[in-house]
């Protein structure tokens, strides 16, 4: 249903408002003052201003209002609904602005609120300061529920910010896993075609035929990592990437003695890419096994060996998976020279 225009809402709050008042001065047989011409424009302008003014300017529109009702409430006009017009300025100022613009404008509101009842109040009750702090309540506790609504909206927002930039995090992560292989290896593959292409057509046919594998197979996965249905990696998929790493020309011991879940299948494709990118002619090492309880995941390598301290976003986010999932990561130089990363994971909670 489509929000009706403001100016409307606010001449529909005239009306019910003027109304309602002449009912409930009825009622009260003139008890509590009478209603006159000014009274009416003072009932016209808070409630005008209360509903015209409500979302484009809560901060005129309680201005405004409080300067009518606490005229109207001095001059010794009835009570009535008019005072529900500060309610409802109140909450709106509160709901939309923050604390502290906010929490003055409760205060200001509050004492005038107070002030302009106090005549009345010291002339019908003989404990005024009850009455005085009941007639700032109709301030501050609108005020309250709306500072809460404020609260639970920015909570709202900042949660789904984080969340939002945890997912783009993620992906992040996944597309520079899936990517960076799938390009280092490609890169390896045809420069090696390119060396041996006039020499060794047949070795270069096969540097091709991985090319074209392990492309494919980096577009697929990518595909699936976008669209959120994919199988899981395992151990047929670990073996078919260090199948494609072995083929770029990197050759790969590979030893599993324990399950591969999917953050160990990460851990050995992003060290296994940085291997074809930065060890330069190497030979590498993987191994998988249990022990105490734990998943331990080692790749090795006798490459070049460490050129910054400084990690890098595969390194990075590595980490992160491990220990997000509970274990221990590690990556630095081998005691041997080249690089080793290890990764401690609890069984059972990997993903």
């Amino acid at each position: 249903m489509r929000r009706l225009p403001d100016l409307a809402v606010g001449s529909a709050s005239i009306v019910v408002v003027v109304l309602a008042t002449i009912g409930t001065t009825a009622l009260q047989g003139g008890r509590y003052g009478t209603l006159d011409a000014g009274a009416f424009v003072l009932l016209a302008v808070a409630a005008g201003a209360t509903g015209a003014l409500r979302r484009v300017a809560p901060g005129w529109g309680l201005a405004v209002t409080m300067t009518a009702v606490c005229l109207y409430l001095y001059l010794g006009d009835p009570y009535g609904p008019v005072q529900l017009c500060m309610v409802v300025a109140m909450f709106e100022l509160a709901r939309q602005r923050p604390l502290r613009t906010s929490l003055p404008a409760c205060v200001v509101a509050a004492v005038a609120a107070t002030a302009a009842a106090l005549p009345r109040i010291l002339d019908t009750t003989q404990t005024p300061v009850v009455l005085a702090a009941a007639w700032a309540a109709w301030v501050v506790l609108p005020w309250s529920l709306g500072a809460l609504v404020h609260a639970v909206h920015l909570a709202r927002r900042a949660l789904v910010a984080r969340v939002a930039l945890e997912e783009r995090m993620a992906i992040a992560a996944e597309v520079h896993d899936v990517a960076g292989h799938g390009f280092a290896v490609t890169a390896m593959q045809a420069g090696v075609a390119l060396l041996v292409f006039d020499e060794s057509p047949e070795q270069a046919r096969r540097c091709l035929a991985a090319i074209h594998a392990t492309s494919t197979a980096s577009l697929t996965e990518l595909r699936g990592k976008l669209t959120t249905f994919h199988p899981e990696p395992g151990p047929a998929e670990l073996t078919t990437l260090v199948e494609q790493v072995r083929a770029g020309g990197v050759p790969v011991d590979l030893e599993v003695a324990a399950p591969v879940p999917p953050i160990a299948y990460r851990v050995v494709r992003e060290s296994l890419t940085n291997v074809v990118r930065h060890a330069g002619p190497a030979h590498a090492a993987v191994r998988i096994t249990e022990r105490d309880g734990e998943l331990l995941v080692r790749v090795t390598d006798d490459g070049r060996g460490v050129q910054s301290t400084v990690e890098g976003r595969g390194l990075t986010g590595m980490r992160r998976r491990v220990e997000a999932a509970g274990g221990r990561f590690a990556a630095g130089a081998g005691a041997d020279g080249g690089f080793l990363v290890t990764a401690a994971l609890p069984l059972g909670g990997t993903r």
